[in-house]
């Protein structure tokens, strides 16, 4: 049976479906800025890859949170 109410659930999707379209849009400028900063020591390259992992998982999370959605219904 699907959890429905107030879990907080909707929120976050509606936040991750957010950064999904932004990330879709600045990813290439993103991963631009990110190279230089490394280089110029602003960040580290594990700080870098840290970011672009996380970029990387969103497109898997928003499916997943549509899934979750339909089945809560929220």
């Amino acid at each position: 049976m699907a959890v429905t109410g107030k879990t907080g659930a909707d929120a976050i999707a509606k936040a991750v479906f957010r950064i999904a379209l932004v990330s879709v849009r600045y990813q290439p400028k993103l991963a631009a800025v990110i190279t230089q900063a490394e280089s110029a020591g602003a960040i580290t390259s594990a700080e870098g890859a840290a970011i672009l992992a996380f970029l990387a998982t969103i497109p898997a999370t928003k499916v997943a949170l549509e899934k979750l959605a339909q089945y809560s219904g929220f």
